[in-house]
């Protein structure tokens, strides 16, 4: 049986690791050539936080 809470969470996970990443290609790399290292760390921590939200609650789902 499904835990609904934990496929809540599986369903944020899931997006919030889709729209960190598309956030940091984005404002990480906001034109050819060009960097950012402060702004890369925050988007790309979301993107690890989120993938790692979403592994657990699907095992757990």
């Amino acid at each position: 049986m499904i835990n609904g809470t934990w496929a809540l969470f599986c369903v944020i996970g899931f997006w919030g690791w889709v729209l960190a990443t598309v956030g940091f290609i984005v404002k990480a790399f906001p034109s050819p050539g060009v960097f950012r290292d402060r702004i890369s760390l925050l988007w790309g921590g979301g993107v690890v936080l989120f993938y790692v939200l979403w592994v657990v609650s699907m095992v757990h789902a």
